[in-house]
């Protein structure tokens, strides 16, 4: 019997995580919908990619902050591509300050992101799913959603609030069979890292730590790699995890000591 036809709607695709969790997927065979702001990465990743991904891919240019905008696709995506199956929400940004210092126009765009836009995200996808009795979602977090982070005090507050909004939805939507997981991923090998990396504090420094910003180190040695997250995520989205749900899923080398 052949599977009835569905996508897999991934956002922030076009870099880091969001594009190692899509490249995942299309090495899987399975239909993505991409989704990013991003326009000339987008392009960029396409044009990295084999020739055979192509068929199983569609590409969105979307602001998700813009809700009618988003809306429009994911109608879009429902009715001319297929139905989502599983939605892997890794779009995010970081604006770098300490919070007495930090302009409000920055606070609000990573809350709004973060929180707003990934309300109204889950919201209607979490209502396509519920009307199927089916569905799984992965929002991609942080652990610095549960350890406070000097000069990322939006960053940790916005994610904490997402990993709460996730594991409400996945209460709502769990009796429609519908799971809902969050990975939560730590120093990662992304432009998101790279971008807090100064003259004196790289990939080194990130490992061993910094008590002077109460940062401890990663026990395990190593940067994370995007794959790393991407495979954490597909477990989620898979049938091998079909009986978890409201989990997050730390993936960050032991550095938060797994502590929530």
């Amino acid at each position: 019997m052949t599977a009835s036809p569905s996508v897999y709607l991934v956002t922030g695709a076009a870099n880091g995580i969001g594009k190692a969790i899509s490249s995942l997927l299309l090495q899987k065979g399975h239909q993505v919908a991409l989704l990013d702001k991003d326009t000339k990465a987008l392009e960029n990743t396409l044009k990295n990619w084999p020739q055979y991904f192509q068929k199983n891919l569609s590409c969105w240019s979307v602001d998700l902050c813009n809700q009618q905008a988003m809306n429009q696709i994911i109608e879009q995506i429902e009715s001319q591509i297929a139905p989502i199956k599983c939605l892997a929400h890794a779009a995010g940004i970081l604006r770098l300050s300490p919070l007495l210092d930090m302009q409000c126009d920055d606070f609000h765009s990573v809350m709004t992101l973060h929180v707003n836009a990934s309300f109204n995200l889950l919201q209607k996808v979490g209502q396509a799913m519920a009307s199927r009795n089916h569905g799984a979602m992965v929002i991609v977090g942080s652990n610095a959603a549960s350890t406070p982070r000097k000069n990322m005090g939006a960053y940790c507050a916005s994610k904490a609030a997402l990993h709460m909004l996730t594991k409400c939805f996945a209460l709502e939507l769990s009796e429609f069979g519908v799971r809902c997981n969050i990975v939560s991923p730590g120093s990662t090998r992304t432009l998101m890292q790279t971008q807090m990396w100064q003259q004196n504090f790289q990939e080194e420094q990130t490992i061993g730590g910094d008590l002077s910003q109460f940062r401890l180190g990663i026990p395990l040695q190593k940067i994370a790699e995007p794959m790393d997250i991407a495979q954490a995520v597909y477990f989620l989205l898979s049938d091998q995890s079909g009986h978890i749900t409201m989990h997050d899923l730390r993936v960050d080398g032991g550095a938060t000591l797994d502590q929530r």
